[in-house]
């Protein structure tokens, strides 16, 4: 027990000697995600050691292998800061997961409550009666309200200390509005019931907004994920046809062929040899960065957030990869016959 606790103290220890202005915003996502436990300082310390060990481990293999210590520390630098990045990205992410399923069942947990008035209960009363563990991560965030408030704190305080476990802003009105409800005496079952139909009609105003630009996110995933690797597959293997060309004819071009007075100002100019593999790679690359681009604007225009989109950056990478590698496999078995294209591949 004591050893476990002296490994504690260490973990707390590290998490408190990070900078404040990554560490809070972190501890905000756990909570909002309803992840980390009670001690977050314990978790994020966990997590700081694994980035620690993963940035040693990186920089002694990149320090094998390429035997500089600079490369080195950059790799270190890198794995540390970017699993930061990485796991931020991923909190906000769950957190955003959260909060949606949260709205979901907002309105019939209002419902609920106004139904348990009707009846005769107290706010309180009837705030207990509508805790459902149906409502899901809702209910986490109820159940947290209601012990507070058998502890002895404040109804209304008790609900707005929710707003700070959860980055929903539909909530956090929600609770603001009945919070000043009671205090002021006003009808609270009214309340309930409009603050319940208008999240339903802002729901359904939303579900019709998600549906119109449906079709944009399937012509960008289109253009994007399914045509550009394809042009890049077909594009690339023509560049290695004719730098097949040029290797056979000694060079020359049917430009190079022409009297310099056709050419005027350009008659001495000769193009650069450009490697096939050089070409594919850099084809790689666009695909990597047009995928992944696509797949942060499909987050945008769904759901207004670029960070959205990141689940999708893998899949439509693989995606647009394969489709490119598909293409110049095929379009070279097609054409295999052809003396031309022996050596078109590149090496992939």
């Amino acid at each position: 027990m004591k050893q476990n606790s002296n490994n504690r103290n260490i973990r707390a220890a590290i998490a408190r000697a990070l900078p404040k202005k990554l560490t809070v915003p972190m501890k905000e996502e756990f909570i909002y995600s309803q992840m980390g436990g009670e001690n977050l300082d314990d978790t994020i310390g966990s997590i700081s050691i694994l980035l620690m060990i993963g940035a040693v481990l990186g920089a002694i293999l990149v320090f094998y292998f390429l035997h500089s210590p600079l490369y080195a520390l950059g790799a270190a630098v890198g794995i540390f800061f970017g699993g930061i990045i990485l796991l931020r990205s991923m909190l906000s992410m769950f957190a955003d997961s959260v909060a949606a399923k949260i709205e979901k069942v907002l309105p019939d947990m209002l419902l609920l409550m106004a139904a348990n008035l009707r009846a005769g209960m107290i706010p309180e009363n009837s705030f207990i009666a509508s805790m459902k563990p149906e409502f899901g991560k809702l209910n986490y965030l109820l159940n947290k309200a209601a012990i507070e408030t058998q502890a002895g704190k404040n109804f209304s305080e008790a609900l707005l200390e929710m707003n700070d476990m959860t980055n929903s802003e539909f909530f956090k009105d929600s609770v603001r509005i009945i919070s000043e409800g009671i205090r002021s005496g006003a009808e609270l079952h009214l309340i309930l019931e409009n603050l319940a139909s208008n999240l339903l009609r802002n729901e359904s105003i939303r579900n019709d907004m998600r549906a119109q630009v449906k079709s944009y996110s399937l012509f960008i995933f289109i253009a994007a994920t399914l045509a550009a690797p394809l042009l890049y597959g077909v594009s690339s293997f023509l560049i290695g046809i004719l730098d097949q060309v040029g290797a056979t004819t000694g060079g020359s071009t049917a430009a190079t062929n022409l009297p310099s007075g056709t050419l005027g100002l350009f008659s001495g100019f000769t193009l650069p040899h450009i490697s096939v593999t050089l070409v594919i790679t850099v084809a790689i690359i666009n695909v990597i960065i047009t995928t992944a681009s696509s797949a942060l604007l499909g987050g945008i225009l769904n759901t207004g957030k670029a960070k959205n989109g990141l689940k999708n950056v893998p899949v439509y990478v693989v995606i647009g990869i394969g489709i490119f590698l598909v293409v110049r496999f095929g379009v070279s078995t097609l054409f295999a016959s052809s003396s031309l294209t022996s050596g078109v591949s590149g090496g992939f």
